[in-house]
């Protein structure tokens, strides 16, 4: 079900809990389960929408398929509800508190954005309602305390400035940095945790300048930055002012080593920048580079690409942010046939202690493991990709902080 206005996308019914159901029985039965997000459909920030697009890519096909044999022992098919909140806070609120109200699901998944994340906790935390693997680094949604019925999914971006940071040190120990970041969680949490990693070494932060949503531009930041003598740009802000980034550094003269973080650095949303001006950015990844030809013969890159076939989604199939989505669902996917019993606290430890867990778009040197409230991110491992030609090539080896995610 896709509320855009409302619309179904799911053909099953849904047998709705009668007044004396226990809580843990709402949204689940002995043949479905029914599953929810809000995300940024329409706006500004309809881009990260795709991540809900490709959730209900992965569950179509789990669907199609016969559905899931949950932990235990039934399965189930999925029904998958999308609300739109346009990116505004208080509208994926009143999202989320129509889902669990109104239409009585069992869990929310992949729900994308900090802001909306921490909107939405109060009020889950308080209806005992899971939100499984929040599509936000922050660190501060692995804080099992401060978010008890929320788990999360993507790196932590604590691992992925250190990560970018050991890149410098080992092939450009004496860079001066200029970072773009985000005026939220998302680029403060990257700001620190870079300042924290280039600690006892030789590479210099020049200068920060912070880039907010409604930014016409970035062009004063990136002029800021250039004056300040920096030979490399990081990038820790939103697709488009990635784009923006690449183009200016690139047709200003300056001409830096561009770094993007994984979550701007789609080629389909860089598109605007010029395939011209991508040549030798730099990001880091966990996910299979599904146009690369060492996965042309890949068991998981082929599942997707034929699940995309047959369902047609409205993202382009080299879209990171639907093969994000897809990802993500792939993991509930796992976390489903693990759950012992059919009830949220079942779903959340199995959410919060899994080992080694392979996903068709995962790199294969990346699994997801957690151990409760000790490790509570399923990926703490990225490998650096270098654009070359008209897509990301790898570039090293896979860098992991399995267990070592770096603390604010």
């Amino acid at each position: 079900m896709r509320r855009y206005g409302v619309v179904a996308a799911v053909a099953f019914g849904w047998m709705c809990s009668t007044a004396s159901a226990s809580a843990e029985s709402i949204g689940i039965d002995d043949t479905k389960i029914k599953l929810a997000t809000t995300a940024a459909i329409t706006g500004s920030l309809a881009a990260v929408g795709m991540v809900a697009d490709g959730m209900e890519l992965k569950f179509k096909a789990v669907n199609a398929a016969g559905g899931v044999k949950m932990g235990d022992g039934k399965t189930r098919k999925i029904e998958f509800v999308i609300s739109d909140d346009a990116g505004e806070p208080p509208r994926a609120l009143n999202n989320v508190r129509r889902l669990i109200e109104q239409d009585r699901i069992f869990a929310l998944v992949g729900v994308s954005g900090t802001v909306q994340n921490q909107a939405i906790r109060p009020f889950i935390s308080r209806r005992n309602v899971p939100n499984l693997f929040v599509y936000s680094g922050v660190y501060e949604f692995s804080d099992e305390k401060l978010n008890p019925m929320s788990t999360p999914f993507v790196p932590s971006f604590t691992t992925e400035s250190a990560i970018y940071a050991e890149y410098l040190k080992r092939t450009k120990p004496n860079a001066k940095v200029g970072i773009l970041y985000a005026n939220t969680d998302f680029g403060q949490n990257f700001l620190a945790g870079f300042k924290e990693a280039i600690k006892g070494s030789n590479i210099i932060l020049s200068e920060a300048q912070p880039n907010n949503s409604s930014d016409p531009t970035v062009d004063t930041q990136l002029t800021n930055l250039r004056a300040s003598g920096a030979d490399t740009l990081i990038v820790a802000s939103l697709p488009k002012s990635a784009a923006q980034s690449v183009r200016f550094a690139s047709e200003s003269g300056w001409k830096p080593l561009v770094m993007i973080t994984y979550a701007a650095s789609s080629p389909i949303a860089l598109k605007p920048a010029g395939i011209e001006n991508l040549q030798g950015v730099v990001t880091g990844q966990f996910m299979k580079p599904i146009a690369s030809k060492e996965f042309a013969d890949d068991a998981g890159v082929k599942r997707y690409l034929a699940a995309y076939e047959t369902f047609k989604p409205r993202f382009d199939r080299g879209d990171t942010l639907g093969q994000m989505g897809y990802l993500i669902a792939d993991g509930v996917i796992s976390v489903l046939q693990s759950m012992k019993e059919p009830t949220r606290e079942a779903m959340l430890d199995a959410a919060r202690h899994m080992k080694n867990v392979e996903l068709d778009l995962l790199l294969p040197t990346i699994t997801l493991s957690t151990t409760g409230r000790e490790d509570p991110f399923p990926i703490e491992a990225m490998q650096l990709f270098v654009f070359t030609g008209e897509r990301y090539a790898p570039t090293g080896e896979t860098v992991n902080y399995e267990g070592k995610t770096p603390k604010l």
